[in-house]
């Protein structure tokens, strides 16, 4: 059988969020929660044995994704942490409401650092979504390069960190995902 799959660039993918959250009337904070809730069940489906998992966030909608599914792990007995490349940011908008759900549950944003990798059984890139344009360099590509060489399993949300939605090229340096969860 023949299967052929839509491919979206960036800006459809932001034009189908747009059309979902103004014309359906679909919360922005709905549509993460999904996000997170699906890429959650395919890290369960696909590590079963999982006992711990780090997620590592950027700052944007991409990190909220990032804090659905830690706060979805973490109630459901995993052990998580959450790293991020600048804790002292501040997410915004349905971002920051994800933030605030997660740590409502109890878990805390921590600044990144490599050592945690060693503890997860798999990883969750929630650095940088369809949005990035440019070279990943500085902190962010040292983030990446600990994630491509601490040998576990990562599960990308929405892309890989590092990928050009629109071509697929490396824009620096990209995380070598075992499986992404894309949201359309």
């Amino acid at each position: 059988m023949n299967k052929h799959r839509a491919l979206y660039r960036a800006r459809s993918a932001r034009e189908l969020d747009r059309v979902a959250i103004e014309e359906l009337g679909i919360p922005g904070a709905v549509l993460m929660e999904r996000a997170g809730a699906a890429a959650f069940a395919v890290l369960r489906a696909e590590w079963p044995a999982t006992k711990h998992i780090v997620v590592v966030c950027g700052a944007g909608n991409n990190a909220g994704d990032g804090f659905v599914v830690a706060r979805l792990a973490h109630e459901s007995g995993l052990g998580v942490q959450v790293l991020a490349i600048d804790p002292n940011h501040g997410a915004s908008g349905d971002a920051a409401r994800a933030l605030q759900r997660m740590e409502a549950a109890g878990l805390a944003l921590q600044a990144f650092d490599i050592g945690p990798l060693d503890a997860a059984d798999v990883v969750v890139d929630a650095l940088l979504g369809t949005g990035l344009t440019r070279a990943v360099a500085g902190s962010w590509a040292d983030a990446v390069a600990a994630i491509n060489a601490c040998g576990r399993p990562v599960l990308a949300l929405d892309i890989p960190s590092g990928l050009s939605a629109d071509s697929g090229a490396v824009l620096g340096c990209a995380v070598r995902a075992a499986r992404t969860v894309t949201f359309i």
